[in-house]
């Protein structure tokens, strides 16, 4: 976050809205409000590591009988107001013949001189990491020294010929170097990139995402539809595929699309469907400890009656997969929602299914399920304990089971 010093010159109590410009785009703003007393004097934070610097502000008041408000804001960028609000560290309002003005200034800042003063990697180094200079360091923090080295240089090659005005643009130089670094335990892929995996230059398959990435690490799939026409083996331990919002990916052949091999897997965030019916699930789970949350898969329509439909179902596992984890999905307009083949082990939670002939099918599975609804159009069937699937609990008493998955229509074919 970015601090600013506030000064109320005036005698009256001033409500004050600040805007902060988003993605650099003067038209785009997220706000902060915050009140400040006759002659108080006020450091706000505001921003984040991406949205640093200020884009209007607001000020109203109600005093001496009369209403007072006035609305600055920038839209083009570099111009006069840019310059008030954000080569200054100190805005001061004064009421000035009824109306209040608002001017800027700089106050001596010791921690931003050493930013500007330093001559080494090392002495950029103990300046930006110095927390009376407020950066946001959470991403650099989780770089190598290799990294910070990197990092630091660029900082002190862009720096510019006056130094840097303020706080916010250190951290605008910080983030832009962080971001063009390939940081193996975050790699980023955008469909249609050739890359070499930092979030500045991603990927530009998933593949080649999963190959980089270090274990324990993220494969961060960037907003885009990818058209999957080969199989992606999810075969490193402990790594996460994560899609950020608005990515798809779009099955274009007959394969299985997503095949866990590797064992503590997760998998979260993303889209998945198909241009057509295929005969297949959307992922496929062999690994133990795997986690399959906040995703959305779902098939192309099909005609009623259900019994025709091609065969299409979101998950499947493999026989002995052990602490299975599926929370918090949307699976719908399938065949089956989830199969889960015998002997497998773990919870099947909160998760919403719907337009599927069967939303959960358990065969001589061990799995609790708990917390699923069911939406519209209605499953066939919301849960269906295949034949040799166990007696007893979990899936005894149905009424209970029907109960805790929101009145699931469950068919027990345990004893056809």
């Amino acid at each position: 976050m970015v601090e600013k010093i506030f000064v109320n010159n005036s005698t009256a109590t001033l409500q004050i809205s600040i805007f902060i410009r988003e993605d650099n785009d003067p038209i785009s703003n997220i706000d902060s409000a915050f009140e400040l007393l006759p002659g108080e004097t006020k450091t706000i934070m505001y921003g984040d590591m991406e949205n640093v610097f200020l884009n209007g502000i607001i000020f109203f008041t109600i005093s001496s009988g009369d209403t007072y408000s006035k609305v600055q804001f920038i839209t083009t960028l570099g111009s006069e107001l840019d310059n008030l609000l954000n080569t200054n560290n100190v805005l001061t309002i004064t009421e000035i013949e009824n109306d209040y003005v608002l001017t800027g200034s700089n106050s001596s800042n010791l921690f931003l001189e050493a930013v500007n003063n330093a001559e080494t990697i090392q002495e950029i180094q103990d300046a930006i990491e110095n927390s009376g200079l407020g950066l946001n360091l959470t991403a650099y923090n989780e770089l190598s020294q290799e990294q910070r080295d990197e990092v630091a240089t660029s900082i002190l090659n862009n720096r510019p010929l006056g130094g840097y005005p303020n706080v916010g643009s250190v951290q605008v130089e910080l983030n832009t170097a962080i971001n063009q670094l390939v940081n193996p335990m975050n790699i980023y892929v955008l469909q249609g990139k050739n890359g070499n995996g930092s979030l500045t230059n991603p990927f530009g398959t998933i593949e080649e995402g999963i190959a980089a990435v270090n274990v324990g690490g993220t494969v961060n799939i960037l907003e885009g539809t990818y058209s999957i026409t080969t199989q992606i083996n999810v075969n490193k331990q402990g790594i996460t595929i994560k899609g950020e919002p608005g990515t798809i990916l779009l099955l274009q052949t007959d394969i299985i699309p997503l095949l866990v091999t590797a064992d503590n897997i997760k998998i979260e965030g993303l889209t998945i469907t198909s241009d057509i019916p295929y005969q297949k699930e959307f992922i496929q789970i062999a690994g133990a400890n795997t986690r399959i949350s906040g995703n959305t898969i779902f098939g192309p329509e099909q005609q009623l009656p259900m019994s025709n439909w091609v065969v299409n179902r979101a998950i499947v596992t493999e026989v002995n997969v052990q602490n299975l984890i599926i929370e918090n999905n949307v699976f719908h307009s399938l065949r089956t929602g989830v199969y889960i083949n015998p002997n497998v082990t773990g919870i099947i939670n909160e998760n919403v299914i719907y337009n599927t002939k069967g939303g959960l099918l358990v065969d001589r599975a061990l799995i609790v399920i708990d917390g699923n609804s069911w939406g519209t159009p209605e499953n066939e069937f919301d849960i269906v304990s295949l034949a040799g699937t166990t007696t007893g609990p979990p899936y005894e008493d149905l009424t209970v089971l029907s109960e805790n998955n929101n009145n699931a229509i469950i068919s027990d074919q345990r004893n056809l």
